[in-house]
C-alpha cells in the first residue's frame, strides 16, 4: 500500500467508525506502530464531531500526547461537558483533566468532593437545565431504575431527599420521542448512594 493509499485507508476508516470499532481501529494503528501525527486534524474534526464519551475517551487519550493540541481539547471537553461528565464516565474524565492539567471548568451544580462522589446543588442543576431548555419543571423521573412519582411543583423538594451519587438526564428535544408525553418536560435519572 503506498503513502496516498495509506492515508485515504484510514480517514475513511477514522470517519466511519465509532464505538469499539473506532477503538480497535486505532488500537491496530497503535500496535502496527503506523505513525499517526500526519492524521491529527483528522483526529481533532473527528473529537469535534462526537457524540459519546467512548470517542472521545478514545480521541482525547490520542490527541493529548501533543501538547499543542491541549488548548483545543480543553474547548472540546468544555463544550461536551453533557456528553462526558455522566455516569462513570464523569471520574474517568475528571481525573484524565487533573492528570493532565486542563483548564475545563466544572458545572457550577455540583462540587466534587472527592475523585469518587458529587454533591449536588439540587436547585442550582435544575435551574440550569430548565433555562438552557433542556427540561421542563416537571420531568419524567427514574430513580435507581424506578419511575418515581412526585407532587407537582415540588421536583426539588423531592431530590434534596436523596442521597444523590449521579444525575443524568434526556432532554426535552429527545425524551417525548423516547418516552411519550409523559417525557414532554425531559427526563432524569438518578442513581443514589
Amino acid at each position: 500500500m503506498n503513502k496516498n493509499e495509506r492515508f485515504s485507508f484510514i480517514s475513511t476508516n477514522v470517519k466511519s467508525n465509532a464505538g469499539v470499532n473506532l477503538g480497535n481501529f486505532i488500537f491496530h494503528l497503535q500496535q502496527s506502530n503506523v505513525e499517526l501525527n500526519p492524521f491529527e486534524q483528522l483526529f481533532l474534526e473527528k473529537l469535534r464531531g462526537s457524540q459519546y464519551p467512548y470517542d472521545i475517551n478514545i480521541l482525547t487519550n490520542l490527541l493529548i500526547i501533543n501538547k499543542e493540541n491541549i488548548p483545543e481539547i480543553e474547548q472540546i471537553l468544555s463544550s461536551k461537558i453533557e456528553i462526558w461528565d455522566t455516569g462513570n464516565w464523569s471520574d474517568n474524565f475528571w481525573n484524565l483533566i487533573e492528570e493532565h492539567n486542563l483548564n475545563v471548568e466544572k458545572p457550577n451544580y455540583y462540587n466534587k468532593e472527592s475523585t469518587s462522589s458529587k454533591k449536588y446543588n439540587i436547585s442550582a442543576f435544575i435551574k440550569t437545565k430548565i433555562e438552557n431548555d433542556e427540561l421542563g419543571k416537571e420531568p419524567l423521573l427514574m430513580v435507581n431504575w424506578n419511575i418515581i412519582d412526585y407532587e407537582t411543583g415540588k421536583l426539588i423538594e423531592t431530590l434534596n431527599k436523596l442521597d444523590i451519587k449521579q444525575i443524568d438526564y434526556t432532554p426535552k428535544s429527545k425524551s417525548v420521542g423516547l418516552y411519550g408525553k409523559g417525557g414532554v418536560d425531559g427526563f432524569l435519572k438518578i442513581m443514589t448512594n
